[in-house]
């Protein structure tokens, strides 16, 4: 999914000059979360973000030192380095182009340009390219003409032409209304008429002053200055030129030649394609494949080909290998890093290359090998549940851009449900929804994308995002399922209502959009969501517009006794069986490691297999746990005022014959609940009895000073109080009190005990 949306990424923000400068390169990463949304930042070749996740898509930094970047609204922005804004947030254009000293936002019918410094230039109908000369070359959108005009749109010449070209050292190649090619220089005049039946086969001036021509067959140079053909028409194919040079086939070979004419290398390759930066992918007659200059010098070559050579960017190159490796070259010295079980490589500066490894989307430093950042698969929703992610494609052709077609689409797998067949049920079902896609009619279409997920109370709640169709039409698929985690059933978002309840929902969604085109309601702990979701226009992508409708707004509508409204607002309690068996402790309960030491050594036991660990801890459960972990004598005569057969009878007599229960409240209440002061009694007089000592009045007072509260502590308390700060088993609450009222549960007992344990 990711390696799809960052290639389309790369077409939404389009970058004329696309090389980052070298110095301290910086490059975008999108990270995808739980919740399915995509945010894109900065990296350096360390893995350090420079510019945070902030940018719903962002380009590559060009040679200017500015990136185009896109917000949630569907605006783009151009940035630089620091992240500051140079151009401001406006309507996304087709697509950003940069040259060395303008920016340019492409529209459907119009270009805007602006300086590098962010100063609007002005805006301009049909324009293509950039200014050159002065001029920036423009074509009518009804007529198809093409005309010339100045920075303030004004038409420079009086007359149009059918195709033109941009200028180029004072000149350009267009040809008139009448079919007549001419190289005009800037003030319209003609420099040079072509012969009838030669045209120029790109209307371009290469060089300082030449250009390609056809007579129908075969390709040659002309010098517009010399006024002489500089070769006869002997090449089949003669290339655009790159950097003084271009490709010319004679027959079946490739060969180079310079703008002035002269063949630079002979044409004996079997294949020769541009890859930048001045070098060329050539295979010879022996089958090796070479990356070679315009003079035939040889930078690097291999007999071990399996795609690749195809660009050089930021001074290097690639190919595949027959075992599935990559192997990366530079421009000027071989050999310079190779990836085992990658595919899909993108430079994305000199060091940092992204590729999918071990079908992972990973950025990983070439020179250092370190992964700077890999795409995370997997995602910790909480309560011991965790949403794994699965890749699943399905291959249905090639389009006629030479692009594949068909499904790449990720979906989520959960684990860490207690009951084996829920999750069965569960996981199956998502399955199920995500390889179903959108429609019946959808299935023949591309589908991109991924998903998102979450816990809502005691709902899982999982959602597509993804984008069904290609072009014009696409359209946002992110329909969702709900389900109750114990019990794996599925649940509909209209079983929260009461009937008629879309009346009270359309008055409450934007009366912009009819009431049925919001779709997919989605449900969470705070209310439902609505969508609106656009298709995908000439000018536009596929998006989509929400819509929370809490449950306060709702009020009116909803069923308070439906499953599903009661399920979003229950906690999801993972039922995760420890080794002691307890099948009411959270797989997150924040005492888990507390309450398996207390039931390890036997110390607490629960009921029924459950340790009620949020609780009320009793006067008579609290002794019990103490006298079980100093392991005291039982004693012959029960406690007065205890039943003889209660469970806890003979555990509080042991206790009160060993002077623990010296301070507590006179008529022992097992039953009642404990307070921190009794606990903080209990404790003192068992470390007492271990040999400790009892602050006096006023190491009491300096003790128990650091508490605001401190004259809540009883009088006859307080030095029992200060001994168990004192010994680091009572603390106080982040708001600086020590509350000895409080009554303590079963779980912090369990803590407590265990550090008295550890003491």
């Amino acid at each position: 999914m990711l390696r799809k949306t960052i290639c389309a990424l790369v077409v939404a923000l389009s970058i004329y000059v696309c090389a980052a400068a070298a110095s301290s390169p910086i490059f975008p990463v999108a990270r995808t979360g739980a919740d399915g949304e995509t945010r894109f930042g900065y990296l350096d070749d360390t893995g350090m973000t420079v510019l945070p996740y902030t940018y719903t898509q962002a380009g590559e930094f060009a040679d200017c030192g500015l990136a185009a970047v896109e917000n949630d609204k569907w605006q783009t922005a151009v940035i630089d380095r620091s992240g500051r804004l140079v151009i401001p947030y406006t309507d996304s254009p087709k697509s950003v182009e940069f040259s060395g000293d303008m920016v340019a936002y492409r529209y459907a019918d119009h270009s805007v340009y602006y300086t590098l410094s962010g100063e609007l230039i002005g805006s301009y109908t049909g324009a293509i390219g950039f200014f050159a000369d002065g001029l920036l070359l423009c074509q009518d959108p009804v007529s198809c003409l093409y005309t010339y005009v100045t920075a303030d749109g004004t038409p420079v010449f009086d007359v149009t032409y059918r195709e033109a070209g941009m200028f180029s050292g004072g000149r350009a190649l267009v040809q008139t209304t009448e079919g007549a090619y001419l190289a005009i220089d800037t003030a319209g005049q003609t420099v040079y008429a072509l012969e009838s039946g030669i045209t120029p086969s790109y209307m371009t001036i290469f060089g300082e002053d030449t250009i390609v021509l056809s007579n129908g067959q075969n390709q040659a140079l002309y010098s517009l200055s010399q006024r002489v053909f500089l070769t006869d028409f002997l090449y089949h194919t003669i290339s655009e030129f790159h950097e003084g040079a271009a490709m010319v086939r004679q027959a079946n070979r490739w060969g180079l030649i310079s703008t002035a004419g002269r063949l630079l290398t002979e044409p004996s390759y079997y294949y020769l394609s541009y890859m930048g930066e001045g070098l060329y992918a050539a295979r010879s007659e022996d089958g090796s494949v070479a990356a070679v200059d315009a003079n035939g010098n040889i930078a690097y070559r291999t007999t071990s080909y399996a795609g690749g050579f195809d660009e050089l960017r930021y001074g290097l190159s690639w190919h595949g290998t027959a075992n599935g490796s990559l192997i990366f070259f530079r421009k000027n010295g071989g050999y310079f890093a190779s990836l085992e079980n990658a595919e899909n490589p993108t430079l994305l500066s000199e060091n940092i290359v992204r590729v999918t490894q071990d079908g992972k989307l990973r950025y990983i430093n070439l020179s250092t090998g370190n992964i700077v950042f890999e795409q995370p698969t997997s995602f910790d929703l909480g309560g011991g549940i965790t949403a794994n992610t699965v890749h699943y494609e399905r291959f249905m052709g090639f389009l006629e851009d030479g692009n594949p077609h068909g499904w790449d689409v990720d979906f989520p797998e959960i684990s860490g449900l207690p009951d084996e067949q829920v999750q069965r049920t569960i996981n199956a079902e998502i399955r199920a929804f995500f390889l179903e896609g959108p429609s019946a009619s959808a299935e023949y279409e591309a589908l991109e994308g991924g998903y998102g997920v979450s816990v809502e109370g005691s709902v899982l709640v999982v959602w597509a995002n993804c984008v069904s169709g290609r072009g014009a039409g696409a359209s946002v698929w992110n329909d969702n399922l709900a389900f109750d985690l114990h019990t794996g059933a599925r649940y509909s978002v209209s079983s929260l209502f009461q009937s008629g309840y879309m009346d009270t929902v359309g008055q409450l969604l934007p009366a912009e959009h009819a009431i049925y085109l919001y779709s997919y309601p989605r449900v969470s702990a705070d209310g439902v969501t609505w969508y609106y979701n656009e298709y995908q226009s000439e000018t536009r992508r596929a998006y989509t517009e929400r819509y929370l409708l809490t449950f306060a707004q709702l009020d009116q509508v909803i069923d308070p006794e439906s499953a599903l409204y009661n399920a979003l607002h229950t906690p999801y309690n993972g039922m995760t069986e420890t080794v002691s068996g307890f099948t009411d402790v959270h797989a997150d309960h924040w005492a888990i490691s507390f309450i398996q030491a207390v039931a390890d050594a036997g110390l607490m036991h629960g009921a029924d297999g459950a340790f009620r660990p949020d609780d009320l801890i009793t006067a008579a459960e609290a002794c019990v746990t103490v006298v079980r972990s100093q392991q005291l004598p039982s004693v012959d005569t029960p406690l007065a005022g205890l039943p003889a057969d209660a469970w806890y009878t003979a555990e509080v007599s042991a206790a009160a014959d060993a002077g623990l229960l010296e301070g507590l409240a006179a008529g022992f209440q097992p039953d009642t609940a404990f307070s921190r002061a009794d606990t903080m009694q209990l404790f003192a007089n068992l470390l007492v009895q271990q040999g400790s000592q009892l602050p006096d009045e006023q190491q009491a007072a300096q003790i128990l000073a650091a508490f605001s509260d401190a004259g809540a502590v009883p009088a006859e308390r307080r030095a029992a109080a200060a001994l168990c700060v004192q010994q680091g088993l009572i603390g106080g609450y982040a708001d600086g009190t020590l509350r000895p009222e409080n009554t303590i549960t079963r779980s912090e007992f369990a803590k407590l005990l265990t550090m008295l344990m550890e003491a």
